[in-house]
């Protein structure tokens, strides 16, 4: 029975999040620079930008970044992966969602952003809407 258990709960645990891993990039800048630096997180933004619908969001945590507030998560595109920072400004039930609880992993579904500008005069992406999380 104890065995029984313990593969069902691995089952379940490798089940709930079915995020692909990042395992080539074909982009140069997002192969060579640290994912927290402004030409990275550019990059990720222009790559987005161009085909936003065949981008794919995965949760992957909260951070404070330079005593600023971010959303980081996990984006899959056709031809790219990256870790991309991100800002609220629209709030939703499923945008405070993710500022108020774990959703390590969860995809995201009907994302939108619009670009800010931070006091530093760099821009970023902000949510404009998040449909749903599926965990």
């Amino acid at each position: 029975m104890r065995l029984l258990f313990s593969l069902i709960l691995v089952i379940l645990i490798t089940s709930s999040c079915n995020q692909p891993g990042c395992y080539s990039n074909s982009n140069e800048i997002l192969n060579d620079k640290d994912k927290n630096s402004w030409a990275y997180q550019h990059e990720l933004m222009r790559l987005i930008e161009e085909n936003p619908s065949d981008v794919t969001y995965y949760f992957e945590r909260r951070a404070e970044i330079n005593g600023e507030s971010f959303i980081v998560m996990n984006c899959y595109g056709p031809d790219f992966c990256g870790e991309l920072k991100t800002k609220f400004v629209h709030k939703n039930l499923e945008s405070i969602k993710l500022q108020n609880q774990g959703w390590k992993g969860a995809k995201l579904i009907g994302v939108e952003f619009k670009r800010v500008k931070l006091d530093s005069g760099h821009e970023v992406f902000a949510f404009e809407k998040l449909t749903r999380i599926s965990d």
